[in-house]
């Protein structure tokens, strides 16, 4: 932990009181007494705590305790209405505000807040560029600014978002509130960006590491997509309870998915090309199961509170340390030995060297972009971002450098509207000298690129126990040491503190699962999965026996449709 700081204003009795009465909590983790004694006293913070650690408690409890209203900035609009409805359900009066919810409920909302009648507000940092926030923004009774998921201001950090770094300016216009900052994960770089782009006034700046004993870190190498496929099966069929197996390519995804099913491992598959529907979905039944296994790419996860998750495995290299290290935070929240690995297949390191260069448009590009669009003129209006990528000769949808330099040009006011609303138009003339330093000098691309190497560095040490080159690459003092397969063995360690999964929930591999007896009992309201891929609930059972036909309604895109479980394999989810 870097810094220290007084718990005296968080042990006062009125705030153990709504500790406990509001949240349910007895006593604090960690440093958050220290950093809400800080909040409460008007001071500046800078947070960092692991997963599932509780940072959020440290501005939602002064919020509850303390007049006024906290402003809580957030980069994820898919997970505001879980937290809010969370809040909501204690009895506390918050609402979020984005472009999920009706004009007419955003401007109830936004009265609500400037009448005093809510104690937290939820926004995503675009919302500083909306018309009707910016008006209502002078009349918000803002007391603090809290910024959640912060290492998206930093260039440095492994998320940079454009629209969070104008959060300094848009503080001063709530009149340099007092601000706290959090993250799960902060190298000395991005904490010292974090301070800076935010304007943190002599900041209590709290980092601590991966503490939780129970988790084991491991890196197992491989030589081949096979071998690594058949290290999953082995793990998966070994840690009884529910995991999740992380991913960087949906087509790999898939393709693991198929061959674990063929070896008799049934999986959930989530990635972006799902529905929101069926995300949801995904979401929903693995939260409620006990053995569900997850196959999904790094958006999955996020807002994620399952404490019982047994294993995170890394299938492919993430990009980053921070990455790696706040996807394996998932597991073992309850306090149970839970398992963290990454197969480590050196050709992988291709897929997100290509990443890295795709996040990272060079100045020459953007400004190639924006041309593109002036060149258009009017005819803007009935194009859209396939169009831009084909005039671009972008052939990889993958490749975001496009969607980042629209980005540029929105937060900057180059540009205003969008495809989606067929009402995109240049306002302005784009002025180079506008855009960051680092689109011309190439440095946040080299920085990018030196994170991978640290991942990779870090994959392929087998001296120094994982913890310490942990705390060493965040500039934190070593905490424990043991608990990785750079100290003892970690076979033996998975026998001696994990449950098998019982055969039954993962039969032994080797041939295709059989398709779903026909004549099995299907009943309206089942969730079904046909043929691996498709997911719907039944509405309706014609008919029975060999003549059993069902009526199917999908969670995509709510169409019904007749399914034959003789000709399809229907399986019960």
């Amino acid at each position: 932990m870097d810094g220290h700081g007084d718990e005296g204003l968080a042990r006062a009795p009125r705030v153990l009181a709504a500790l406990s009465d509001v949240f349910g909590i007895e006593d604090y983790r960690g440093p958050q007494a220290q950093a809400i004694s800080a909040v409460l006293a008007g001071r500046d913070v800078l947070l960092t705590m692991p997963t599932g650690a509780g940072k959020s408690l440290a501005y939602q409890l002064p919020a509850v305790v303390e007049e006024g209203m906290t402003l809580v900035v957030s980069p994820l609009i898919a997970l505001m209405k879980d937290q809010v409805d969370a809040l909501v359900s204690r009895g506390i009066r918050a609402a979020y505000v984005n472009s999920s919810i009706s004009a007419g409920e955003r401007a109830r909302r936004l009265a609500a807040a400037v009448a005093g009648e809510l104690d937290l507000l939820y926004v995503t940092p675009e919302r500083f560029r909306q018309p009707d926030f910016m008006e209502a923004l002078p009349n918000l009774p803002v007391r603090r600014l809290a910024v959640d998921e912060a290492h998206c201001i930093s260039q440095w950090g492994h998320d940079f978002r454009p629209d969070f770094s104008r959060l300094g300016e848009y503080r001063r216009r709530l009149g340099g509130v007092p601000a706290i900052a959090l993250t799960v994960t902060a190298t000395p770089a991005v904490a010292a960006d974090i301070s800076q782009q935010l304007e943190l006034q002599d900041p209590l700046i709290l980092r601590t590491g991966i503490e939780r004993e129970n988790l084991f870190l491991a890196v197992t190498e491989v030589g081949s997509e096979e071998e690594k496929v058949d290290l999953l099966v082995e793990r998966i069929q070994s840690i009884d309870g529910p995991g999740i197996v992380y991913g960087a390519l949906i087509k790999d995804l898939e393709r693991i998915h198929g061959e674990l099913r063929r070896r008799g491992v049934e999986t959930l598959v989530y990635h972006g090309k799902l529905s929101p529907e069926e995300r949801r979905g995904m979401q929903e039944r693995f939260m409620a199961s006990s053995r569900l296994v997850v196959l999904a790419t790094n958006a999955f996860g996020m807002g994620i509170d399952k404490a019982d998750i047994r294993f995170v495995i890394h299938t492919q290299v993430p990009r980053t340390l921070e990455a790696w290290t706040q996807e394996i935070g998932r597991a073992g929240r309850d306090g149970a030995p839970s398992w963290c690995e990454l197969l480590y297949f050196p050709e992988d390191i291709a897929i997100q060297d290509t990443f890295v260069r795709w996040a990272n448009p060079t100045l020459e590009y953007v400004v190639m972009v924006y041309e593109t669009l002036a060149g258009w003129g009017e005819r803007v209006q009935v194009k859209d971002e396939d169009d831009l990528r084909a005039e671009l000769l972008v052939k990889e949808r993958r490749d975001n450098r496009v969607g980042i330099a629209l980005r540029w040009f929105e937060v900057l006011g180059v540009t205003a509207g969008s495809f989606e609303g067929h009402d995109l138009e240049v306002r302005r003339a784009l002025d180079p000298d506008d855009l960051p330093a680092f689109l011309a000098t190439g440095q946040k691309l080299q920085d990018d690129l030196r994170a991978l190497l640290g991942m990779v560095e870090f994959a392929k040490n087998a001296d120094r126990p994982r913890r310490e080159l942990l705390a060493a690459h965040f500039g934190l003092k070593d905490t424990v040491g043991r608990g990785c397969d750079n100290t003892e063995d970690a076979a033996a360690w998975r026998a001696a503190c994990l449950p098998a999964r019982p055969a039954e929930a993962a039969p032994p591999g080797g041939s295709a699962p059989l398709p779903a007896d026909p004549e099995a009992a299907f009943a309206r309201g089942d969730w079904v999965e046909i043929d691996g891929r498709h997911l719907g609930q039944v509405v309706k059972v014609e008919g029975e026996g060999r003549r059993t036909r069902l009526v199917v309604e999908s969670a995509g895109d709510f169409r019904r449709r007749t399914v034959d479980p003789r000709r399809k394999r229907v399986r019960k989810i």
